[in-house]
């Protein structure tokens, strides 16, 4: 169920309260008002018609027999008019007016000596009748005026139009207070989420800062303290992992060693195909241990980027001749940047992992494209295999993700060390389908990189390892005139390993 975001809901709770107070508030003015001013109306009209009817029952008693005269001397509003009844026979002030707008039940009560009042519906709009007996004048004689409410029906409409503007203008003003207490109480979050992103990104430094509030001060704590642990077991991780390729290193370099002298002693062909199989055992294990450390590197931040300015087409060229695969056709599309600065052993790499992963699982690399724009390179590795599912695309980049086959070389490692590199030079990996229907590889990063990591003057010649071998970690050399015994029992490399990093003791033994 779809839910809308937390600033979203503030706003409009803010705003749907401002409408119904402002409603709320708005209806009881406007009827208060109202009432008030309907009120105030009718005791005016009843006021004045009381000072009409004394007017008009002097004129009478000077002159009975000019009814119309007596009515003339009434001062009626501009839309009123006025009914005098002498002997039984009605006159009006007005043509308009006839004794059919005066309400019975007010003639009634007039006829019985008590004047009144009463609200009347005219054509015209409501009205309000006041009547008052003139017994002063001649017995029967009665005042009736009619006061239309128009001036008070407008003043009530402006008012109410006045209302609903106030009531939108702040459920308006609401809303705007709800957009700005959410995003004062937002704030904390954002510096929060904002601090994660930048920790993700290997900011391990960095903290939240106290603002003095007692609310938020536990959560800033908290935070803080996360990140200080988060830190320290990162820190504790690279250690191990430094600690653990110092110690590999030795037994590593013992087992090469003692591999190259056995080739030297070794004539029997069995002998030969399980050195044949150690050596490969001991490559993939150097590998692999290579590859870890590169990760680790990287995740504990210490991975620096050594840039240089390098042109990309003779750049891909020489990494696919380390790899004895010139066959690779290089495509360069037009737009693609002339030069650009890269860390050439790092996106060497890169090259060599994507072809590597082609040639194992994607039934070879078809071409290499190179293309871009004015501020990116752009480099396109494209198999011949049946390609990637969509929901498979990202699960590749995991460590230790490998493909089904058994038999296909690799540590699971290399697709994992693509992302990391490129990582590191602020550009994206992403998985398309090809035109072909295999596996497309696209590598996008900056063409102009910042960088604290100072460049290099003169190009550097680590351009990634040949095809389906590492670089050593070390470097060694066996005498050939060596003639001290050396004892050698190996069922595999794992077993050795295993043996030093235990104390155990490893007898190797040669035939002569």
């Amino acid at each position: 169920m779809w839910r809308p975001p937390l600033r979203t809901r503030a706003m409009m709770a803010f705003g749907g309260l401002a409408a119904v107070v402002s409603t709320l508030l708005a209806v009881v003015c406007f009827e208060v008002t109202r009432t008030t001013l309907v009120q105030q109306r009718e005791r005016v009209a009843e006021r004045q018609t009381y000072v009409n009817a004394r007017s008009v029952a002097d004129a009478l008693t000077r002159d009975p027999g000019s009814p119309s005269v007596a009515l003339a001397d009434a001062q009626t509003s501009r839309r009123g008019f006025a009914l005098v009844r002498v002997d039984g026979t009605w006159y009006s002030s007005s043509v308009t007016g006839d004794r059919s707008d005066v309400p019975g039940s007010l003639v009634t009560m007039v006829d019985a000596g008590s004047a009144g009042r009463q609200r009347v519906h005219l054509d015209s709009g409501t009205a309000v009748a006041v009547g008052v007996p003139l017994s002063r004048a001649a017995k029967g004689t009665a005042y009736v005026e009619l006061v239309p409410m128009d001036e008070v029906a407008d003043a009530v409409n402006r008012i109410r139009q006045g209302l609903i503007l106030a009531a939108v203008a702040t459920t308006i003003a609401g809303v705007a207070a709800g957009r700005w207490a959410s995003a004062r109480i937002l704030r904390p979050v954002s510096r929060t989420a904002e601090a994660a992103n930048l920790i993700s990104e290997g900011a391990l430094d960095r903290r939240l800062e106290s603002d003095g509030d007692a609310d938020l001060e536990p959560l800033v704590q908290s935070f803080n303290n996360m990140v200080d642990g988060l830190q320290s077991r990162i820190e504790r991780e690279a250690r191990f992992a430094s600690d653990v390729s110092h110690e590999l290193r030795t037994p590593l370099a013992a087992m090469l060693s003692a591999l190259s002298v056995a080739r030297r002693r070794v004539k029997e062909p069995a002998g030969m195909e399980a050195l044949d199989h150690l050596q490969h055992e001991v490559d993939r294990f150097t590998t692999l241990l290579t590859d870890l450390l590169e990760i680790s590197r990287v995740e504990a931040g210490v991975a620096e980027l050594l840039l240089e300015e390098v042109e990309p087409r003779p750049f891909v060229a020489e990494v696919l001749a380390s790899m004895e695969r010139s066959d690779v056709p290089i495509v360069e599309e037009r737009g693609a940047p002339e030069r650009v600065r890269l860390d050439p052993r790092r996106m060497g790499q890169v090259v060599v992992n994507l072809v590597q992963n082609a040639d194992n699982y994607g039934g070879g690399a078809t071409e290499v494209r190179l293309g871009g724009d004015a501020g990116h390179l752009r480099i396109v590795v494209d198999d011949a295999g049946p390609g990637i599912p969509p929901e498979q695309r990202e699960q590749v980049f995991e460590r230790f993700v490998r493909g089904d086959d058994p038999s296909v070389p690799g540590t699971g490692l290399g697709l994992a060390l693509v992302r990391e590199h490129v990582r590191l030079h602020e550009g994206t990996v992403v998985i398309k389908r090809s035109p072909a229907g295999g596996a497309r590889f696209v590598v996008t990063i900056p063409k102009a990189m910042a960088s604290t990591t100072p460049s290099r003057t003169r190009p550097t010649r680590r351009l990634g390892p040949p095809r389906h071998s590492t670089p050593p970690l070390f470097e060694f050399a066996v005498s050939p005139d060596d003639n001290s015994s050396l004892h050698l029992v190996i069922r595999s490399s794992c077993h050795l390993v295993i043996a030093y990093l235990y104390n155990s003791p490893v007898i190797f033994t040669i035939a002569p």
